[in-house]
């Protein structure tokens, strides 16, 4: 009896490592994982082409860079302000205007005199150069970096 015993605990062994071999070879298909990757890149692209880049301006030509120098230069000519620099970039035209001293002004109201008395007025022919540019003007003493920038569009 024993032996039958052995005989019945071996046959449940093999059977029970015979359906756990079977639930082993049942894999899932990876079908639904690569569908929402494949969706998922599918997205990111439709969103990258559709994603509208902004408008660049036509380079300046020279002679416009020429007119705005010159326009600048003349607002310098009496008194102690002094146009430093100006760069022209794709975007923006950054003018640089060194002043002796500190201008007595804080705040929003250094803002605003800025804004009143470096900025051309928009009847100015000069707005037909800078276009869609952005026009700042930087006023420091000393140091560039601890000037005072105001944007005239």
């Amino acid at each position: 009896m024993s032996e039958s015993l052995k005989h019945a605990q071996w046959a449940k062994s093999v059977e029970r490592k015979h359906r756990q071999s079977q639930i082993k070879t049942t894999k899932k298909s990876p079908l639904p994982i690569y569908a929402a990757f494949a969706s998922l890149l599918i997205s990111a692209g439709l969103y990258y082409a559709s994603y509208e880049k902004p408008m660049e301006s036509p380079p300046l030509t020279e002679a416009a860079k020429q007119r705005i120098s010159q326009f600048f230069a003349k607002q310098f000519l009496l008194g102690q302000w002094r146009l430093n620099k100006i760069k022209y970039t794709t975007d923006a035209i950054q003018v640089y205007v060194q002043t002796p001293s500190a201008i007595a002004l804080e705040g929003e109201a250094l803002s605003q005199y800025l804004h009143y008395a470096l900025c051309p007025v928009p009847s100015k022919r000069i707005w037909q150069d800078i276009q869609a540019r952005e026009l700042s003007v930087y006023v420091f003493t000393h140091s560039i970096r601890k000037g005072e920038r105001t944007v005239c569009n």
